[in-house]
């Protein structure tokens, strides 16, 4: 759909400093003399100063330092970057080793060196625990460039703890990465795309996932930089018996939406084995362990492809199997390769002039085709054990849209009459858990211009009857237009350009958390994201993402948008694994703006792992200048514990934060508790994210905890932001609008930014713009005396209901009135003690407000206004009332807004 032309100055932003190496082996840590040769480039390259590379010329690639975080432990000497040598194209996220299948039993690492022979290039780490050795070995010669090495071995030293199971486990949350399985010895039984559904921690879930395939094909998204697929195959798995005698070892596999993971058992199964594994096998493992004496010797071998795409990989898998070619009149086709009784083997991306070529063993096939537009087709073959031609494959022309220019907007497709939705950036390889879509990162039905070259001229869409809204978030009107598009035609949209609705002058909008495709979890282009921000009217971008610090300021500037949107680097802090200082981890939280360092590990990213809160607070504080720390969606809806949730678990507590109970009071005080080092609390974060995209439900619960905070003198701003992953989730909505002294982009301060996001001059907002006074003092202000009037100015776009106003005093609700778009109410108010006041607005969605922000309602609250009543010069809080109004913590129901 959206076709991304990085320019020379946008791609030095992805482009490695070196040019491609020569074919020459290499193994050697980094460090500042030769960093910019051996830090790879790409989307989510990580490794940095102090880290292990290791290089043949035609791939390289990087394994943290064991002083080094990994993703779920706070030990390194993970493989966390791979590539192709001056290409840019590193798409690699991490893998995680475990022992025995458990996330907190990682192998330990004391040692790590570099080597090379006129063979290879290694990269050795070794550990030990009692009565266990461990050494992994990453290795890379000339013989076979395209291939990593990896070889573990597990040795056998001493009694000790039972050991049963190896596994590895790779990330590709969110589809970052676009996960096949493949058995290349049943490939009749291979899932592919297709994999069996993941559902809840049971045995039996675990059992039902299970397959026995041997190789893991990741496809990366080509998008964002040069094609690249990554294909993790295990070549052996053997028992090694002191007394010499040897034995190949069972495995398993499974993948999830989030990740996939390769295990091989210590020993054979006494019992059954074979192509299906279940409770009987599993019964057996915790039977197993290595023998005195007795080794694991476990070889994988990752290879890595050119191409976006399963063939790139499974053609050096099958390098000895015949060739099948052909061309597609479509090059932006994608053609699946099945076996005709069943199992997927391959799956391929033509050529931009159309040809294809993949490799296979001989047998009967299906070809299946997908195209943008909805078109598909089918072509059964067969192979009989050479080469193969297919001719040309026609899927015909689609039904095309083309785009206005010129104007920065986002176009809403609507289908009408039975049109389904269009699925923009679909890549057609139909990602499945069960019956469960897995979309790219890129789908959507909505397409973003920011009114600069490069924007898509033209979109190919399904023949149909579509309704057609243009927008650029809630400041503007909507244009409108409707199209009927038959097979094959291409029509002009002609529709009016959005039209500014109101004027923000003195604030400023921002969202404060924003994923692309610098996450492990998004792969959302840099360029792509910008776009989608500008044709939203948001005005300030924190890139936020997780555990990698970027910068978009050289993107916006190579678009030319620099007088329209401002940029902030930072980061999402993001405790993934469980350790005894946090049992429950920290849960994820952004900081910003910090220093991009280019040669540092993951850009300088803050501590997360194995650490508490305060730790990254404190190295936040360390930096000096007015920064921001804030804890992003602390609160699960469903009211289960999840580690990404710190208020959920507390982390240390491993129970959650109860509002209704004083700080001091168990289990709230471990957020009280000092850090012997900097004397900071957990609970010394500076903003706490009350909406998190569009939900009302998380709100309302989070906004509980933040009235207990407040209630208690622990003042943190509430943000509003939208945690967008995918091109599909709205950005900037819902936003926050943060008062500056000048809000033009060009006079953009980033320390009066941070200054006023911490002094809690902001209101969060899904549509309506909201203004409140008590008195001069507005939000985030002080007011000094007994009574005074509030003043309530409720402004909106015609597409954005509004209806009701909410006032909370001291977070309870002390009136509720009507107001209408673009009316200001007056109420006065009376203090007994020092007290705060907060507002919200709200109004019932309609059909075009869910076209325009589905699943969001109409709605904004501001941060408070603090009165000092006594006016003593100071605000005391006014602590925990008894009885604790209803209206503070209601009981939260899970709902659709």
């Amino acid at each position: 759909m959206m076709g991304v032309r990085l320019s020379a100055a946008l791609a030095v932003l992805l482009v490695s400093e070196a040019a491609p190496a020569a074919a020459e082996l290499g193994a050697e840590r980094i460090d500042a003399e030769n960093a910019a040769v051996r830090r790879l480039g790409g989307p989510v390259a990580n490794g940095g100063i102090g880290d292990w590379a290791l290089g043949n010329g035609t791939i390289c690639a990087v394994v943290s330092d064991l002083s080094h975080e990994s993703a779920l432990h706070p030990q390194g000497g993970d493989l966390v970057d791979v590539g192709h040598c001056g290409r840019a194209d590193d798409q690699w996220n991490s893998v995680q080793p475990f022992i025995n299948f458990r996330q907190g039993q990682v192998p330990p690492i004391d040692s790590m060196r570099a080597e090379v022979d006129t063979h290879e290039a290694r990269i050795v780490a070794k550990g030990s625990e009692p009565g266990l050795h461990y050494t992994t070995t990453w290795a890379l010669d000339l013989e076979v460039p395209t291939a990593l090495r990896i070889e573990t071995v597990i040795e056998r030293v001493a009694p000790g703890e039972r050991f049963f199971a190896f596994s590895e486990t790779f990330f590709h949350p969110n589809s970052s990465l676009r996960a096949f399985t493949l058995d290349t010895s049943r490939p009749d039984l291979s899932p592919g795309f297709a994999h069996p559904a993941a559902e809840g921690e049971s045995i039996g879930a675990f059992v039902r996932v299970m397959v026995t395939a041997d190789v893991h094909v990741l496809v990366g998204q080509d998008a964002v930089g040069p094609g690249i697929a990554y294909g993790l195959q295990l070549a052996s798995a053997r028992r090694e018996r002191a007394d010499g005698a040897n034995s190949q070892l069972p495995h398993i596999s499974l993948s999830g939406e989030d990740s996939s993971t390769l295990g091989v058992f210590a020993r054979p199964f006494w019992i059954g084995g074979g192509p299906s594994i279940g409770y009987l096998e599993l019964a057996q493992m915790v039977f197993m362990d290595l023998d005195v004496g007795d080794r694991m010797v476990l070889e994988r071998k990752l290879w890595v492809g050119r191409r976006a795409d399963v063939a790139s990989v499974t053609d050096q898998i099958f390098s000895d199997a015949p060739r099948v070619s052909g061309r597609v009149d479509d090059s932006s086709a994608r053609l699946h390769i099945d076996l005709a009784q069943g199992g997927s083997v391959t799956q391929v991306r033509p050529a931009p002039d159309g040809s294809f070529s993949f490799r296979a063993p001989s047998g009967s096939y299906t070809l299946r085709v997908w195209a943008p537009g909805g078109r598909q087709l089918e072509r059964a073959f067969a192979i009989d054990g050479s080469d193969l031609d297919l001719g040309t494959l026609r899927v015909g022309q689609p039904a095309r849209v083309l785009l206005p220019s010129g104007t920065p907007m986002r176009l809403v497709f609507v289908g009408l009459d039975g049109t389904p939705a269009p699925r923009f950036g679909d890549d057609g390889l139909g990602l499945h858990f069960g019956d469960q879509e897995i979309p790219s990162s890129l789908i959507t039905s909505d397409v973003s211009l920011a009114g600069v070259p490069g924007d898509p001229t033209s979109v190919a869409i399904p023949a149909g009857s579509y309704r057609v809204f243009a927008t650029r978030g809630p400041e503007f009107e909507l244009g409108r237009a409707e199209l009927d598009i038959g097979p094959g035609a291409s029509v002009p949209l002609v529709i009016e350009a959005p039209q500014r609705a109101l004027e923000t002058p003195g604030w400023i909008s921002a969202d404060m958390h924003v994923h692309a495709a610098g996450s492990f979890d998004s792969r959302v282009p840099l360029a792509e994201r910008v776009r989608t921000f500008v044709a939203q009217g948001g005005d300030v971008l924190v890139a936020t993402e997780h555990d990698n610090v970027i910068d978009f300021t050289p993107v916006i500037a190579a678009m030319g948008l620099q007088d329209v949107i401002a940029s902030v680097p930072g980061v999402e802090v993001t405790s993934s694994g469980r350790s005894e200082a946090a049992p429950h981890t920290f849960g994820h939280a952004n900081a910003f703006p910090l220093p991009l360092r280019p040669h540092a590990y993951r850009g300088g990213a803050l501590s997360s792992e194995g650490v508490r809160l305060r730790r990254p607070i404190a190295e936040l504080r360390a930096l000096g200048g007015e920064r921001v720390f804030q804890l992003n969606h602390p609160r699960q809806v469903s009211g289960e514990r999840d580690d990404e949730d710190f208020l959920s678990h507390l982390s240390v507590a491993g129970e959650p934060f109860d509002p209704t109970l004083p700080l001091a009071h168990e289990p709230n005080h471990v957020l009280l508790e000092r850090d012997p080092d900097s004397g900071l609390r957990d609970v010394d974060f500076d903003a706490i994210e009350l909406l998190n995209g569009p939900s009302l439900a998380y709100y309302r619960i989070v906004r509980g905890d933040w009235f207990s905070l407040l209630l208690q003198g622990e003042v943190r701003t509430g943000t509003a932001n939208s945690d967008s992953h995918h091109v599909g989730e709205l950005v900037a909505l819902p936003r926050s609008y943060v008062r500056v002294s000048d809000d033009a982009i060009e006079a953009f301060d980033g320390n009066a930014f941070g200054r006023a996001v911490r002094a809690g001059r902001v209101f969060g907002t899904t549509g309506p713009l909201i203004e409140v006074h008590l008195g001069e003092a507005g939000i985030g202000d002080r007011y000094t005396g007994r009574e005074g009037v509030l003043r309530i100015q409720a402004r909106a776009a015609s597409w954005v209901p509004v209806n009701v106003a909410r006032v909370y005093v001291n977070g309870a609700l002390v009136a509720e009135r009507p107001i209408e778009r673009n009316s200001t109410l007056e109420l006065p108010l009376d203090f007994e003690i020092d007290a705060f006041v907060t507002v919200e607005v709200s109004g019932e969605p309609d059909d075009v407000f869910r076209s325009i922000a589905p699943e969001a309602t109409p709605f904004a609250y501001t941060n408070p206004i603090f009165v000092d009543a006594d006016g003593d010069g100071s605000w005391t809080p006014p602590g925990l009332p008894d009885p604790l109004p209803p209206t503070i913590f209601p009981p939260v129901v899970a709902e659709s807004d």
